[in-house]
């Protein structure tokens, strides 16, 4: 039995690492997205954040990515931001129903 527990513990111990492990670049892009954006634009992420976690993920590592290519002249603000939640709802709801 103790050989059990201590497999489970070493397991448990291997899950908390790797959780660990995928929250650092999470928390890389919020950081990098934050510079990217004004404080008007940083409190809607934030509202979208709770409410759709993948969403604010998914928005902050795009805002990252035109970060470090240059595309951002000064900070994208909130009507900007409005845009891309705008394009990220459409692009998530492209789907069809077909009837037989």
């Amino acid at each position: 039995m103790n050989d059990e527990r201590s497999i489970e513990d070493i397991r448990e111990d291997r899950h908390e690492e790797l959780q660990e492990k995928e929250e650092e670049p999470k928390e890389e892009f919020k950081r990098q997205a934050s510079q990217y954006l004004t404080s008007e634009a940083q409190s809607r992420l934030e509202n979208v954040r709770t409410a759709r976690p993948e969403q604010a993920s998914m928005i902050e590592r795009q805002i990252a990515m035109i970060g470090q290519s240059n595309r951002v002249n000064g900070k994208i603000d909130d009507s900007q931001l409005k845009e891309m939640l705008k394009d990220l709802n459409d692009k998530d709801s492209d789907y069809s129903i077909k009837y037989r």
